[in-house]
């Protein structure tokens, strides 16, 4: 139970209009506060995304000054490409030579390189420098000049020249230190090399192979940082390498690497804390597709830094806001004066409303909206009167939906009837009556109450109207008191619905000894008079009409057939494009003239498998054939379906009635149709 405050009415308006006015001015700066904090974002990322571009375009800068210098090495320095081509060619094994010749003509590769590499513009701004022959033999690296033979061709980056021609990678120095020979420089803290790759090519034939490397420094980050404002750090799985961040915060940066590695996808914007700093962070790659052992980077903006302007405007909001709050204070006693006295008077009439005391009114007249107020709440009253009634009347009958329609629109069930389409369900327990016989009263009473509640919860559930339940049949109907265009189609749905349930309560019952029996239904689609019928003191909304007796009559028809759910031609025309059924035959029912096309229904469409669309195809040209009087030829059909399906019991009351017809012909004037001798 709430605590109640034991406050005066004009206290509870002051704390409640101070309320208003806290949560507007809170609202208001959560408002500002998110929508600044998304554009910032917004803002940050697309700095992020040149941030990137710059960065890329720093790459592919340094990838074609490589590219061009080892290009023009190749071609315009003569001395270069026979030192090469004696390498290469020389080194091979031809049966003349010995190994001791082949390692002085690597040895005078390095020497004769010596001599020339270190004046080469591409020598001395590169961090790496290192030339094979053909076959991957060193013959010169700049971390170690004197160092030659070393066979380098197991390295990955120099299998993908020989496969593609050019090759690019990042290498961390620390996974990268081979332990004969010095490729990259010496250094205490592990770095990232943008690496180059190019063959040496003569004409068609590679005569050695050029690694061209370039070590991605604090230098060459800050020079990005001073165009775009925006922080970037390499990092590694070990921590970060070199930042433009200040030495705290790449301490702090450095040991969240591990959680960003985990949580954040390439790309992707999130946020991190430095310190007392929060900063806006995406990753990406150093080159697409390197791995995180190699090296990523991270660029990264004080989200603090750009949200300082934001908390002088939270300044400004408060001290204007608690202005508003005073003037509310005294508005509220002003106020509070005017409204007790009505809303007392409103108070006690609730109560005798809550007390159903239904007969209850209010004046106030006061000219403003309290007086309206009062009108508005004998409204509600009457309201009440006519809903209560309504609600009596209907509330066992319909589902919620239904009832709430109903109520929103009285004048839908007057007292009278109204002719309009609707569509009928009959559906009964075949054999009930013997069944009881065997039964104590309270044993059947629980039986048909569990027969009972599962049918009318299927009803129900597709917005049926419950209307009677006679002995073990429930009739129900469609359409009324709300209209309903699909009404044919919901009370397919709910019948199957139904068959759904039985096949379970079947199960239960036989598990208590109950023998097997056969539930039926029968739909009929129709004009028919719907409404309170009855007199004033007593009447009962239901449903009459020629359709009420077909659905009746189709129920029974069933036990024909060996169905379990009809339903008429009307009804059929109405659902066929999402109900799957079959026809099944022509009848005449008792007491009529006009004969009525009947059909089994089976399922929703799209839910047969192919063995039941077979047998659906194979009867209709069986009952085709019966109607043409080749009852011979509909035989060879009938038995076919027999033959997929022995419980098919249509197929088996049709192949009865070809023999029959087989052995003693109808009159020539046949129509086909089957008389009905019994309702």
């Amino acid at each position: 139970m709430l605590f109640k405050l034991p406050l005066s009415f004009r206290t509870k308006i002051f704390i409640a209009l101070g309320t208003v006015v806290f949560l507007s001015i809170t609202t208001a700066l959560t408002v500002i506060q998110e929508t600044t904090k998304d554009r910032i974002k917004k803002n940050i990322r697309e700095r992020f995304e040149n941030t990137i571009y710059a960065f890329r375009q720093l790459q592919e800068l340094q990838i074609q000054f490589a590219s061009d210098e080892i290009n023009s090495l190749t071609v315009g320095n003569p001395q270069f490409r026979t030192i090469l081509s004696t390498a290469s060619v020389g080194t091979e094994d031809l049966g003349f030579g010995s190994p001791t010749e082949h390692s002085e003509i690597l040895k005078d590769a390095n020497l004769r390189l010596n001599s020339i590499l270190p004046f080469l513009s591409i020598y001395q701004k590169g961090d790496v420098f290192v030339v094979t022959n053909a076959k991957g033999e060193l013959l010169f690296t700049k971390s170690d000049p004197n160092e030659f033979g070393k066979n380098l061709g197991f390295l990955p980056l120099f299998q993908k020249v020989f496969e593609k021609g050019e090759a690019l990678d990042i290498w961390n120095s620390r996974l990268h230190i081979q332990k004969d020979i010095k490729i990259l420089p010496t250094e205490d803290k592990a770095s990232i090399y943008q690496m180059v790759a190019k063959p040496v090519m003569f004409g068609d034939e590679i005569h050695g192979v050029v690694l061209w490397g370039s070590r991605i420094d604090r230098r060459t980050l800050q020079s990005i940082k001073e165009i775009s404002s925006i922080d970037i750090a390499l990092y590694s799985k070990e921590g970060i390498n070199t930042s433009t961040l200040s030495p705290e915060k790449e301490e702090e940066l450095s040991k969240l690497i591990s959680v960003i590695y985990k949580q954040t996808t390439t790309g992707t914007v999130g946020e991190l804390s430095l310190g007392r700093e929060q900063f806006i962070a995406m990753r990406s790659s150093i080159l697409p597709g390197t791995p995180i052992e190699e090296g990523k980077f991270i660029v990264l903006k004080s989200l603090t830094e750009e949200l300082g302007f934001l908390r002088k405007l939270q300044i400004t909001i408060l001290s204007i806001g608690g202005f508003i709050l005073i003037i509310s204070i005294a508005l509220s006693f002003l106020l509070a004066s005017g409204v007790t006295k009505p809303v007392r008077t409103l108070a006690i009439a609730s109560g005798r409303i809550g007390q159903g005391e239904l007969e209850t009114s209010v004046e106030i007249r006061t000219g403003d909206e309290l007086e309206q107020l009062g009108d508005a709440f004998n409204d509600m009253v009457r309201g009440l009167k006519e809903r209560e009634f309504i609600k009596n009347t209907f509330e066992r009958y319909v589902s919620k939906t239904v009832a709430s329609e109903i109520i929103k629109n009285p004048e839908m069930v007057r007292l009278g009837g109204t002719k309009k389409e609707l569509t009928v369900m009959f559906s009964d327990i075949g054999g009930f009556t013997t069944l009881s016989e065997a039964m104590t009263p309270e044993e059947i009473v629980r039986r048909l109450n569990e027969y009972f509640e599962g049918i009318s919860s299927a009803i129900l559930e597709f917005n049926g109207t419950l209307n009677q339940f006679q002995g073990d049949a429930v009739v129900a109907f469609w359409g009324a008191p709300i209209p309903q265009e699909n009404h044919a189609m919901l009370a397919c749905l709910a019948a199957l619905r139904c068959r759904e349930f039985l096949k379970g309560l079947q199960e239960r019952w036989m598990a208590h000894g109950i023998p097997e029996r056969a539930f039926r239904f029968g739909i009929s689609t129709g004009e028919m008079v719907v409404g309170n019928i009855g007199s004033p003191s007593r009447f009962e909304y239901t449903v009459i009409g020629d359709g009420v007796n077909l659905a009746s009559r189709l129920e029974g028809t069933n036990k024909i057939y060996g169905t379990q759910i009809l339903i008429s031609e009307k009804t059929y025309g109405l659902v066929k494009e999402g109900i799957a059924a079959r026809e099944l035959d022509i009848i005449r029912v008792v007491g009529k003239t006009d004969p009525v096309r009947i059909y089994e229904l089976i399922s929703e469409k799209g839910k047969l498998d192919d063995k039941r669309m077979e047998i659906l195809e194979k009867f209709q040209t069986g009952i085709n054939l019966y109607r043409g009087r080749r009852w011979n030829e509909a035989v060879g059909y009938f038995q076919r379906i027999l033959d997929l399906d022995p419980n098919d019991k249509p197929s088996q009351e049709y192949l009865k009635r070809c023999k029959e017809l087989e052995n003693s012909p109808p009159p020539p004037d046949w129509d086909g149709v089957f008389e009905l001798r019994s309702k």
